[in-house]
């Protein structure tokens, strides 16, 4: 009789530890389309109202979609590797690289995924586990209630380094080895590890409010990772130039060239500056668009170009 107490006592205290351990956010139900009810901070601020299923859901969409448009760069890369080759003086790491940069702008923005995933796909007020001192203070930052600054932070780390890589794959693809005196190669290595390896402790963090809206901080994000991005950006924006004297000769050279990349790093800016601190749903579903129109954008000057080098 006793060991079928504790039988059932430990059935029962498995059975709500289980079910403890499974919740989610949202839960029961918990499929793919449903979402959690808008968090509490969003409230005051009266931004609960775009915080709705169908909102939530096309903030979702948006931030998939762009696999598709990558997955097609890819392809037409690889079907015409033979003439992007040629183009790189024979150079197949060189092509290699620039298949694989979309490849690597889309899975480079998977934290971010996770974070959004994590959060309800709510953008809303931050809070920090890590504020305070150890012990004096309740640091517990609710799902339901705000989002989480320290998962922010990390998530920033890790879209940046890996954004990084694929903007220098890019770069280096179309530049070449000879680029900065022969050192592209060696300064994009050495990038990478300033960003990922520098120390995080001073960050490029600032408020930012719009108007009369909530207003919050935003871009959490180290200087020793933000400034070899940014010299990053600027070169791709330089390599995308190169590109497009094949692609787009005529007037608009420069215009058709720089689009893909104003509209990706457009995006990204709406969403860490507006986005982040207004916390209205629309405005983050309108910056991911945003990256979704300057993946297309690049889909088709990397099919131009394939159609250019097949006229030569």
């Amino acid at each position: 009789m006793f060991h079928n107490k504790i039988k059932n006592d430990n059935n029962s205290y498995f059975s709500v530890e289980n079910k403890w351990f499974s919740i989610g956010f949202p839960s029961n139900p918990s499929y793919g389309w449903n979402k959690a009810l808008p968090k509490t901070s969003l409230y005051p601020i009266d931004m609960s109202h775009t915080a709705n299923a169908f909102m939530l859901n096309l903030v979702e969409l948006v931030h998939w979609t762009p696999i598709i448009p990558a997955f097609l760069m890819a392809q037409s890369i690889l079907d015409n590797s033979d003439k992007w080759t040629n183009y790189f003086d024979n150079d197949n790491q060189r092509t290699l690289l620039f298949l694989l940069s979309p490849i690597i702008a889309f899975f480079g923005g998977l934290p971010g995924i996770m974070m959004h995933t994590y959060e309800g796909w709510q953008v809303a007020p931050f809070d920090s586990p890590l504020r305070g001192e150890s012990g004096t203070e309740n640091t517990n930052v609710v799902v339901s209630d705000k989002n989480n600054q320290w998962l922010r932070i990390v998530a920033y780390f890790f879209i940046f380094n890996m954004q990084y890589i694929g903007l220098q794959a890019f770069s280096y693809a179309i530049l070449g080895s000879t680029y900065f005196y022969g050192c592209l190669k060696f300064l994009s290595i050495m990038g990478f590890f300033i960003g990922y390896l520098g120390n995080q402790d001073y960050k490029a963090t600032f408020n930012f409010k719009w108007k009369n809206t909530a207003g919050g901080s935003t871009f959490p994000l180290a200087w020793t990772t933000l400034v070899p991005f940014i010299l990053s950006a600027s070169l791709n924006m330089y390599a995308f130039l190169n590109l497009g004297v094949l692609v787009f000769p005529g007037k608009f050279t420069v215009f058709n060239s720089l689009a893909p990349p104003l509209l990706i790093a457009l995006g990204g800016i709406i969403e860490g500056l507006f986005a982040e601190t207004v916390f209205d749903q629309k405005i983050h579903a309108f910056a991911v668009i945003l990256f979704n129109a300057g993946f297309w954008l690049e889909l088709n000057m990397i099919k131009k170009g394939a159609e250019m080098l097949s006229c030569k």
